[in-house]
């Protein structure tokens, strides 16, 4: 049996997010794959916010619609790293997310993928 091939995706280069603000990853297209995982990595300073920030995993059907899957929180510890992930299964064709920062101080989030593009 051959294994998998698999591919990484950048999704969102690291750079900072300012208190209350949020941003959304690029979409990732998924309808020709055999699915993936969508990794956030939330960095916070050495200042962390006071309220801890939100991640929201969303799927959909068609590009743009964005149908909410998961929602998983950051925390509130000074200069700690945070890496929440969701898995996408073969039925999945649109993938995204959004990172919404808590309130007071700025993180630095990123995000990544894993696909797998072929099956033996």
């Amino acid at each position: 049996m051959t294994a998998p091939t698999k591919t990484a995706k950048t999704l969102l280069t690291s750079q900072s997010l300012a208190a209350g603000a949020s941003i959304s990853i690029t979409e990732w297209d998924l309808s020709g794959k055999w699915g993936g995982i969508l990794f956030i990595k939330i960095t916070n300073g050495s200042s962390a916010p006071t309220t801890a920030p939100t991640v929201k995993f969303y799927a959909g059907e068609n590009s743009g619609v964005k149908r909410q899957t998961y929602v998983v929180s950051g925390d509130t510890v000074n200069s700690s790293i945070s890496e929440p992930w969701f898995e996408y299964s073969i039925g999945f064709m649109f993938a995204n997310a959004t990172i919404t920062n808590g309130a007071t101080n700025a993180i630095t989030v990123e995000a990544y993928g894993q696909e797998v593009t072929s099956v033996a």
